[in-house]
């Protein structure tokens, strides 16, 4: 028997969360990019939408925001008062995290473990802005940074807490995205969509959160999850398996995940993390032009190139609904 929304929605709120998202996010159509590509001689499915989780607002911080609701309630409940993250210097989270800090009233200590000379821009700069201490070190020396980072907190009075250090870290963007779920539902039913859908993301817990959702609710939703780095797919299989187990007995969930669940496409992911190949740039070109949509080098313009890549060489099913999951940044 299938599990209820309502199940679903008091188990959420039965979590300590900070509010900084504005949700829900829109669910639009995709019709003049699918018009474009039906003109470029491309088959394309009658129903292409977008998840609009670029527009959760705090930041330019996307899906981040749905994750870290869940996570910043967890540190209040907890009672510290500073948070002290390990990241590399172009992290999106560090800098969500440094917006999630300055709402919350808690103090932000970024560790920076890479690039340790380059100067201080792009999101390192933004932390700085939204308060964030900033510490630069080489990787190997991150961890030893922060024990002594938290060792002065703890002689100071305050009290302390590594967000790499919790678990609940890894599994709070899949929570976040269970309640993404119960939009979706209600939006496709508000759409008339009743058929079959083909959610398209990429590899993470958001889409993770949304297959367990459909699993769950007895929905025929699939899933196709982009790599945008290298990496064994069979590594993101196991972790996901793990952590959507951890989440079920949680939320008194029947199923968990398995590697059957989610389709991972690895040959869209270009040279490396943060390194977009010529179809990403055009993917991104072809989406603003017809949608004035902003799609990322390294994260969304992946994903959408592979969703076009996949539907030039036919292998989407066309009955499908697909339906994009614009994370945002």
């Amino acid at each position: 028997m299938a599990v209820t929304k309502n199940q679903i929605q008091m188990a959420l709120e039965n979590l300590p969360r900070f509010k900084l998202s504005h949700l829900n996010t829109p669910l639009e159509t995709l019709e003049r990019l699918r018009q474009d590509l039906s003109e470029q001689g491309i088959s394309t499915p009658n129903r292409m939408l977008i998840k609009r989780d670029d527009a959760t607002g705090l930041a330019f911080g996307g899906n981040k925001g749905r994750h870290f609701e869940f996570e910043m309630g967890h540190i209040l409940e907890g009672g510290f008062d500073t948070v002290i993250n390990i990241n590399h210097y172009h992290s999106n989270q560090a800098r969500f995290l440094a917006a999630g800090c300055a709402k919350a009233g808690l103090k932000y200590h970024i560790i920076s473990t890479d690039m340790v000379t380059a100067p201080i821009t792009g999101n390192l700069l933004l932390c700085k802005l939204m308060g964030a201490v900033i510490h630069r070190t080489p990787a190997e020396y991150g961890r030893q940074m922060a024990e002594k980072i938290f060792s002065d907190v703890v002689k100071d009075g305050g009290n302390p807490y590594i967000l790499p250090d919790d678990p609940f870290a890894d599994i709070m963007g899949m929570i976040g995205f269970l309640e993404t779920g119960l939009e979706l539902e209600k939006q496709f039913e508000s759409a008339g969509i009743d058929g079959s859908v083909r959610l398209w993301g990429l590899t993470g817990r958001s889409i993770a959160g949304l297959r367990l959702y459909a699993k769950n609710r007895g929905l025929n939703w699939q899933a196709t999850a982009v790599q945008y780095s290298p990496g064994k797919i069979e590594d993101f299989h196991k972790i996901t398996s793990r952590r959507s187990s951890e989440v079920a007995k949680m939320f008194d969930l029947k199923h968990s995940l398995d590697e059957s669940d989610i389709t991972v496409l690895e040959n869209y992911r270009g040279p490396a993390y943060g390194e977009p190949d010529e179809q990403v740039i055009n993917a991104i070109r072809l989406v603003g032009k017809a949608e004035g949509l902003i799609l990322d080098p390294n994260y969304t313009g992946k994903a959408m190139s592979s969703l076009i890549g996949e539907l030039r060489i036919d292998q989407i099913d066309l009955n499908e609904t697909i339906c994009f999951i614009h994370s945002g940044g």
